[in-house]
């Protein structure tokens, strides 16, 4: 994720726009980000530097996504919206609240 900023903006559409959800327990922007280096440097600057941070890719709510983990915890899911080949709308759940069903699946695959 830090390695390479320049490509996570090339997948980007110019006008890209995130939302996050912290639900007021996870530290957050709470207004979206638009823009596609706005929305780089935010996206990065929440997810990158944890120790043990992996990304898994699947669909989340039927579209395409990203499930975030530190360690063996889901610390967020992240669902984007494509147009072409490109993302246009990236929503990024943090909220603990809305992500226990995220870590009890995790669980229970172990």
């Amino acid at each position: 994720m830090t390695g390479n900023p320049a490509r996570l903006t090339s997948l980007l559409a110019p006008d890209a726009t995130v939302f996050f959800d912290g639900g007021g327990k996870v530290r957050t922007l709470t207004r979206p980000v638009h823009g596609a280096q706005r929305v780089t440097r935010s996206m990065l600057t929440l997810l990158a530097g944890r120790p043990r941070t992996t990304l898994h890719c699947q669909s989340v709510n039927g579209r395409t996504g990203t499930v975030v983990r530190y360690g063996d915890e889901v610390a967020a899911v992240i669902s984007l919206d494509v147009a072409g080949d490109r993302v246009v709308q990236i929503w990024a759940v943090l909220n603990p609240d809305k992500l226990r069903h995220w870590n009890r699946a995790a669980t229970q695959e172990k």
